[in-house]
């Protein structure tokens, strides 16, 4: 299994293609790039085997080209369900689409919880919620790997903000607690570089940036 990262242009996010037997997306920009993140899909695996799109938040920036890539893959949508109302819905505030000066196209999503579960057939990534910077914010962790998705929850060098709709300090304070109690190796931000060989140090960090230990 690899982990490739496409990183974010202009206003995207990071988009991660996981590979394996079954493919997934995680994350999808905010549709201005959409063309560049296929071709750069088309150039390491086989498109026509992905199926599945992982969104870590209902943010703009990493929701706002699910819509098109869905249409385009002809695949499925999943996001935590305490976020999917407004990515459904294309709310312009739940989404803060407003905030980067764009109109959120709605999105037909499926929703999953806590504890599960998205296979590559040869590695599996649990999903777990990890709330703060939104109510149904999610990071996926492949615990034979240590291979840790945060979205926008941890990044390399900072953390994620919590002062946007459904944001929540106390929440975030808990759920970097808890990433912090995993055997993480590698993370794989919702923004900025990844930290390779050294997710532990980059959630401690976070920790002290929020005035905690």
């Amino acid at each position: 299994m690899t982990i490739h990262y496409l990183s974010g242009k202009g206003l995207d996010s990071n988009v991660f293609m996981v590979d394996g037997r079954r493919p997934f997306l995680v994350d999808a920009g905010t549709g201005q790039n959409t063309d560049s993140i296929l071709r750069s899909m088309g150039e390491v695996m086989d498109m026509d085997s992905l199926d599945r799109i992982i969104l870590t938040h209902r943010h703009y920036d990493h929701v706002g080209g699910a819509a098109e890539l869905r249409r385009r893959l002809g695949a499925m949508v999943y996001i935590h369900e305490l976020d999917a109302q407004p990515v459904r819905m294309g709310d312009d505030w739940g989404t803060q689409s407003n905030m980067f000066g764009f109109a959120m196209e709605p999105v037909e999503v499926e929703t999953f919880q806590e504890g599960a579960i998205v296979s590559t057939g040869d590695r599996d990534f649990k999903v777990l919620h990890t709330p703060g910077h939104s109510a149904g914010s999610i990071a996926l962790f492949c615990e034979r790997d240590g291979s840790l998705i945060a979205g926008d929850t941890v990044f390399v060098g900072g953390v994620g903000r919590w002062d946007l709709p459904s944001g929540d300090y106390h929440q975030l304070v808990n759920s970097l607690r808890r990433l912090a109690g995993l055997e993480a190796v590698d993370l794989y931000p919702g923004h900025g570089p990844c930290g390779l060989n050294d997710a532990q140090r980059h959630i401690r960090d976070a920790l002290r940036c929020l005035g905690e230990s």
